[in-house]
């Protein structure tokens, strides 16, 4: 990871930022430069930010949505004593609860030159003795702080430990300055591959700090005596030049009997942790420093056992989403041999993505690389596999694997591979996809053709179709996709058209060498360029679910387009949908209308009577014949989990809980089946937008979950009948207003002739999953059984 580009890009960034700590510079000036530069940085997700004091002293506090309100993290930033703030470090504090499940109380101590030490371990030590005074307990309290605030916390746990007063769970240090006395001295050695921090600005805030001696504990803490300390956790990194007293800090404590944990990140600069959200090894150090800090909490004895059934795009965003949750105790099981579910199953000539690349991509893993606006499979492809390796996941995965039944049995899951393996676990999430299992046609003689014949999903290269005559049965999305590719290359392409789409001209523009080194150059643009694309999306598919300007303007593209690019008029009767634009999924070609005019495309629009070994004959006699048919009829929009067979409470199954067909609670859970939760699950808003942003929310959502479990709060939760059936209540009253209903027959309608998408926004189902609606749930812990709790925590 630290070779990486993304590495090499931030080195180059931190490098520019050390002109900010440049010694020529007044004060006031670098504290807005550390503004200017960090405050713009990623800040936390899903996080409240509120003002406030603790022991007199400026606080702001930090809640992630999911926090515990009984752990808190006080923090004290780092900037040399001189620098920096709360605001200046919001990102990096609130990453750490984020992924601990805290709130943090980041601490607006005193600065130097106004106020030397020991102002701000005055203020440090007032802060946790209101902690204390309002009600927490010290065993739930963690003291943590990067660079000069790694210091100050551990000269804080010193004074605390000499005042009697009760310790803190745990000491978290990142980069720790906790030795002033070579720089006050000016004899601090340069490291030559730092590329932030140089020894003349050590000294010139060493001065300002202590314009004393620096061998006092409470500004040098590794002068002071660390016996009876609270267990210590330190990260250090290997380009600082802080790394030696990081190491000194570690054989001293050893000495002294104090338990700590030292991770050095080599390749790495000084407190590359602040880059959270844009360098992955920052969000990796920050998972693993929020493992160990939980590990020295009361009720962690044990995290909660977590079964991913898919590798696909949802399989692999979950199993980051629990890494980056310092959660290591999962296994993502996959029937096939590599990760990628859809696009690596899908291999047809002119497969193409609908969602624009940069945001059709990991919010958390974001490739500056994309060739083009709309990405191909194979690109796709490469872009699952990659992130499954520079997530860390391949210990997780476990190939070859189909997971053919769960069972829910004394409290916890156990599942049944079809290669005889066996597991238990607390926690089954499925991640099986939505568009999985291809959808044959029911077509009489289908089997009696002498050429080869395959489904679009399994495409066989084995089989040469330049210059073949060609029967491709659809025109969806696939078919449109194929017929682009195959018009060039056959001998004749006949399009067998049961009903007409709508089609979106969108170009797909390339990516030029030019702007592909600046996104990796400027990680910044990669976030910007995934908001503006979500934004946009978001939009422009609003007409699906509202009536307005939206919906028509669309219309009117999608008619406008097949009326001027479709010269002939009898074939433009043909191409023309008796349904609305976005009734049906809307197909995105910027060359479909091209392809179907060529000389070597037919598009026959009579019914198929039968299917013969010289190809396939029509309603109104005609035998086409063929020497290759492609079948691109779809998939079966209904199967989810299944085949797997899943039992839940009582021995109720799945298959009887769909009876009448896929439902779910909030898209994610279903009654009778605790501690089940699934990633694109029914009622998922995948019309035409981007699937892994729905997968990130829903993922989050599991987090709460599995994140209740490992504070031992809950043992089992599963949502109420009741609450499921106000849930898909309330979206069949919503759902006449979108497009979906105004006449069609598509994928998206259920058994009942009602749609079974999300009747909103997106935004809606952010908002609706941003944390679970605890009333909502029969809910178990081990101490009193089974609760109806009416808030969340």
């Amino acid at each position: 990871m630290a070779g990486s580009g993304r590495t090499r890009a931030m080195r180059v960034a931190a490098k520019g930022m050390s002109v900010m700590l440049s010694p020529k510079l007044p004060v006031p000036v670098q504290r807005a430069m550390m503004e200017a530069a960090l405050v713009p940085m990623p800040g936390p997700r899903d996080t409240s930010v509120t003002p406030g004091t603790l022991g007199g002293v400026p606080v702001e506090w930090l809640r992630p949505r999911a926090a515990d309100p009984a752990t808190v993290v006080l923090y004290l930033h780092g900037g040399a004593f001189v620098i920096g703030s709360p605001k200046t470090h919001r990102g990096l504090a609130g990453a750490l609860v984020g992924r601990l499940g805290a709130t943090a109380a980041v601490l607006h101590y005193r600065l130097a030159p106004e106020h030397p030490a020991p102002a701000a371990l005055d203020d440090a030590a007032a802060a946790y003795q209101e902690l204390l005074d309002t009600g927490f307990s010290a065993d739930r309290i963690v003291l943590a702080g990067d660079s000069a605030g790694g210091g100050l916390v551990l000269s804080l746990a010193m004074r605390l430990r000499d005042e009697q007063k009760p310790a803190p769970a745990a000491v978290a240090m990142i980069c720790p300055w906790a030795d002033l006395t070579p720089d006050l001295a000016g004899k601090r050695p340069e490291a030559p591959r730092e590329p932030l921090l140089r020894s003349a600005a050590l000294a010139r805030f060493a001065a300002l700090y202590t314009p004393g001696g620096a061998s006092d504990p409470g500004v040098s803490p590794l002068f002071g005596d660390l016996t009876g300390l609270p267990p210590l956790i330190m990260h250090s990194a290997g380009d600082d030049p802080l790394a030696e007293d990081a190491d000194r800090l570690e054989r001293k404590a050893e000495d002294a009997g104090v338990r700590i944990e030292h991770r050095r990140h080599a390749m790495l600069w000084h407190d590359f942790h602040s880059m959270t959200g844009l360098l992955p090894a920052a969000d990796e150090a920050l998972a693993a420093l929020a493992a160990s800090i939980r590990a020295h909490l009361p009720g962690e004895s044990r995290a909660p056992r977590v079964a991913v059934i898919g590798a696909g795009m949802s399989g692999v965003c979950m199993g980051a989403k629990l890494l980056a949750a310092g959660i290591e105790d999962f296994t993502i099981y996959e029937k096939a041999d590599e990760v990628g579910g859809t696009w690596r199953d899908n291999t047809y000539p002119g497969l193409t993505c609908d969602v624009p690349s940069r945001y059709y991509s990991y919010s958390f893993a974001p490739d500056p690389g994309w060739t083009h606006v709309f990405p191909d499979g194979a690109e796709l492809q490469r872009y699952f596999v990659r992130s499954a390796d520079r997530l860390g996941l391949r210990p997780h995965l476990r190939f070859g694997s189909e997971v053919v039944e769960a069972t829910w049995t004394d409290g916890r899951w156990s599942l049944r591979t079809a290669d005889g393996h066996t597991d238990t676990v607390d926690v089954l999430v499925t991640a099986t996809g939505v568009l999985h299992h291809p959808k044959m046609p029911d077509i009489p003689g289908l089997d009696t053709f002498a050429g080869a014949s395959f489904h679009s999903s399994r495409w066989d290269h084995s089989v040469a179709v330049e210059g073949k005559r060609v029967g491709l049965i659809g025109t969806g999305s696939t078919g449109t996709q194929i017929t682009a590719a195959l018009s060039k290359t056959v001998e004749q392409l006949v399009v067998f058209q049961r009903t007409a789409q709508w089609v979106m001209p969108v170009p797909n523009a390339p990516y030029t060498a030019l702007s592909r080194s600046l996104f990796r150059r400027v990680p910044t643009l990669s976030r910007l360029s995934y908001r503006g694309y979500q934004a946009t999306m978001e939009k422009m598919f609003s007409g699906a679910t509202e009536p307005g300007l939206v919906r028509e303007f669309i219309a009117g593209v999608c008619r406008a387009s097949l009326k001027l690019r479709v010269r002939d008029p009898e074939l433009r009767r043909k191409l023309t949908p008796t349904d609305k634009p976005m009734c049906k999924r809307l197909v995105m070609s910027p060359s479909f209308h091209r392809a179907i005019q060529r000389d070597t495309v037919s598009l026959v629009t009579e019914g198929i009577e039968r299917i013969v070994p010289e190809g396939v004959i029509t309603v109104d006699g005609t035998l086409h014949e063929l020497d290759v048919l492609v079948l691109a009829t779809g998939f079966d929009a209904r199967a989810y989990v299944r085949p797997m067979k899943v039992v839940g409470e009582g021995g109720v199954s799945l298959d009887e809980l769909w009876r009448d067909g896929p439902h779910s609670y909030q898209t994610v859970a279903m009654p009778g089946l605790p501690n089940f939760l699934m990633l694109m699950g029914p009622h998922s808003p995948i019309g035409n937008h981007s699937l892994i942003a729905i997968a990130e929310v829903q993922a989050d959502y599991v987090l709460s979950w599995v994140d209740k479990l490992r504070r031992g709060s809950v043992t089992s939760f599963v949502p109420t009948k009741q609450a499921t059936t106000e849930f898909n209540q309330s979206m069949r009253e919503a759902m006449p207003r979108t497009v979906w209903a105004t006449g069609c027959n598509s994928w998206y309608l259920g058994p009942d002739g009602v749609p079974e998408l999300w009747p909103w926004l997106p935004a809606k189902h952010r908002e609706m999953l941003s944390s679970p609606a605890m009333e909502d749930f029969e809910v178990r812990n081990g101490a009193s059984g089974s609760q109806r709790p009416t808030a969340s925590r």
